[in-house]
C-alpha cells in the first residue's frame, strides 16, 4: 500500500514473540511504522502517550486480553480501528468482537493477502474519520455564516460580498439552479446595516401569475373574490430589510413596470387600493437564465434590469467548488443524523471517493437531497456508498472522474475539435498538434473517428 503524507503507525500486540517478529516484518516491509508489544499491559499504557492509526492484537493473551484491547481503543478514540487476531477461531467469538465494534477479525492461521486487504481497509477508514474530523472542525468555525465553504472560489465571493453588503445598492446573483443563490442573499443581509430587519424571499416562478401582483404589493379587502382581509404584500412586509426575488426573470411583464415604479417613487399601491404606502428596503433579485437574451428578445425590461444589475454577483457551481462538496456532505449528515436522532458518523471511503466522483448538476440542492436520502437509508454506522443515489446516464462526468476516463474524454474532444477545424485534413491536423500522422490515424483508430466525418466537402486530403 502506498502510503499518504504522513506515515502510518500500526500497534503490534502479541505474546508469541516468533509470530510478531514475523508479521513485524511484513508490516515494516509495506511501509507502515510499526510498534510491538508482547506485553499488553504496556500496550495500553502506551496507549495513553501516543494513538497508532491501526491496532493489531491477539485476542487470548495474559493479562488484558484482546476485547479489553478493544474497550481501552474505544474509549480513547471511537474511530480508531482494532484488528483481533486468534488460533482459537470460533463463531462467538467473531460475533463478539464485532458487536463490541472490532473492525475486523482473522482466524490464525491467514494468507498475508487477508490481513494485506484488512489493514488497508481499516486505514482508508481511519483516514476517512480523520477527515470527517476537519470537516466537523471547519463547520463548527463557520458555524455563524450562512455559508460553508472551503473553495478559494467561494472565499473571493464572500470577500465581495463584505465589500458590497454594507451598501444599499440593489444586487443581482445570477447562478446555476440550487448553487445557493439565496443563502449568499442571507449572507448579504446579515452583513448589512438592515440585519436587525426582516429578510423575505419569494421565487417569482413558483407563483400562480394571478397571484403575484397581490402576493408582491398587497391588497386590501374586497379586491378580488376571496380578498376577504387586507394584506399588506411582501414589499411592504419587507420594510427597514431586505427583499429576495429569486428568479426574477420569471415575473410577467406587466409587473416588472409595476415593481419598477415602486423602486423609483419608493412608494407602493396594495391591489384594489387607493393609498400609497412608502417603503424602504433592499432588492437582491436573482436567475439561473441568460438575463442578456431576456432582455434581446424583449421578455425582460431593461430599465428594470439597470434599477436591480446595480451590483452583479456571480455564485459558482458546485462543479467549481469540488473542494466544497464534502464539508457541505458533511454538514448535512450532521443536520439530518441529529434531527432522526442516529448515530452516524461520517461517510465510509468508498462513499466519499463516491461523492467526489458524481456529479451534481443540481448543485448543493442535489447533494442536500442525496445525503438527506443516505441517512434516511442508514441505521447506524458509517455511510456507504449505495446508500447515495446514482447519477442518470446523462450525468456521467463528476468533479473527479478516474484519471484514465478523464485522459480519453479530453483526448476524443480534442481530436474532435482538431479535426473539425481543419476539416479532416490529417496533415495540417498533425502539424498543429505536434505529432506525426501516424500517432493521429491511432487515436483516431482508437475513438472509431474518420477523416471523411469532418470534412466540408468531396476533397481529399492532400499532403
Amino acid at each position: 500500500m502506498k502510503l499518504e503524507e504522513s506515515p502510518i503507525r500500526i500497534l503490534l500486540i502479541d505474546d508469541d514473540a516468533d509470530f510478531r517478529r514475523l508479521l513485524g516484518l511484513w508490516l515494516e516491509s509495506e511501509g507502515y511504522w510499526l510498534t510491538s508489544f508482547g506485553d499488553s499491559a504496556a500496550a495500553l499504557q502506551s496507549l495513553q502517550e501516543q494513538l497508532p492509526d491501526l491496532i493489531i492484537s491477539d485476542l487470548r493473551m495474559p493479562g488484558p486480553d484482546g476485547m479489553d484491547v478493544l474497550a481501552a481503543a474505544q474509549e480513547l478514540d471511537r474511530d480508531l480501528p482494532v484488528i483481533l487476531l486468534t488460533a482459537h477461531g470460533s463463531i462467538p467469538n467473531a460475533v463478539a468482537a464485532m458487536r463490541a465494534n472490532a473492525f475486523g477479525y482473522l482466524a490464525k492461521p491467514f494468507r498475508h493477502e487477508e490481513l494485506q486487504d484488512l489493514v488497508q481497509a481499516a486505514i482508508e477508514q481511519r483516514q476517512a474519520g480523520q477527515e470527517t474530523r476537519l470537516l466537523r472542525e471547519t463547520v463548527r468555525r463557520q458555524a455563524n455564516q450562512d455559508l460553508l465553504y472551503r473553495s478559494e472560489s467561494m472565499a473571493r465571493l464572500m470577500d465581495d460580498v463584505a465589500q458590497v453588503a454594507p451598501t444599499q445598492a440593489s444586487i443581482f446573483l445570477s447562478g446555476e439552479s440550487g448553487s445557493g443563490k439565496e443563502r449568499v442573499a442571507r449572507a448579504i443581509h446579515a452583513a448589512s446595516p438592515r440585519c436587525q430587519g426582516p429578510f423575505l424571499a419569494i421565487n417569482c416562478g413558483a407563483i400562480p401569475p394571478d397571484l403575484a401582483e397581490s402576493e408582491l404589493f398587497g391588497h386590501v379587502k374586497g379586491a378580488f373574490t376571496g380578498a376577504q382581509c387586507d394584506q399588506p404584500g411582501l414589499l411592504r412586509s419587507a420594510h427597514g430589510g431586505t427583499l429576495f426575488l429569486d428568479e426574477i426573470a420569471d415575473l410577467p411583464l406587466p409587473l416588472q413596470v409595476k415593481l419598477l415604479r415602486v423602486l423609483q417613487e419608493g412608494k407602493v399601491r396594495p391591489v384594489g387600493g387607493t393609498m400609497e404606502y412608502p417603503v424602504d428596503l433592499r432588492i437582491i433579485s436573482a436567475t439561473h437564465r441568460d438575463i442578456h437574451q431576456l432582455l434581446a428578445q424583449g421578455k425582460f425590461r431593461e430599465d428594470l434590469y439597470y434599477r436591480l444589475h446595480v451590483i452583479p454577483l456571480r455564485v459558482p457551481s458546485l462543479a467549481e467548488r469540488p473542494e466544497d462538496i464534502l464539508l457541505l456532505a458533511q454538514h448535512f449528515l450532521d443536520r439530518e443524523a441529529s434531527r432522526l436522532g442516529r448515530d452516524l458518523p461520517g461517510f465510509s471511503p468508498d462513499a466519499l471517493d463516491k461523492l467526489l466522483r458524481r456529479p451534481w448538476p443540481g448543485n448543493v440542492r442535489e447533494l442536500e437531497n442525496a445525503v438527506t436520502l443516505a441517512v434516511a437509508l442508514t441505521e447506524s454506522g458509517w455511510i456507504q456508498a449505495a446508500s447515495i443515489p446514482d447519477a442518470s446516464r446523462n450525468q456521467a462526468w463528476g468533479a473527479f472522474p478516474p484519471l484514465q476516463e478523464a485522459k480519453a474524454h479530453f483526448e476524443r474532444q480534442y481530436l474532435e475539435r482538431l479535426l473539425r477545424s481543419t476539416d479532416g485534413n490529417i496533415s495540417r491536423a498533425a502539424r498543429i498538434a505536434g505529432r506525426h500522422r501516424t500517432d493521429l490515424y491511432k487515436l483516431m483508430h482508437k475513438y472509431q473517428l474518420t477523416p471523411s466525418s469532418f470534412k466540408d466537402s468531396d476533397a481529399d486530403d492532400k499532403s
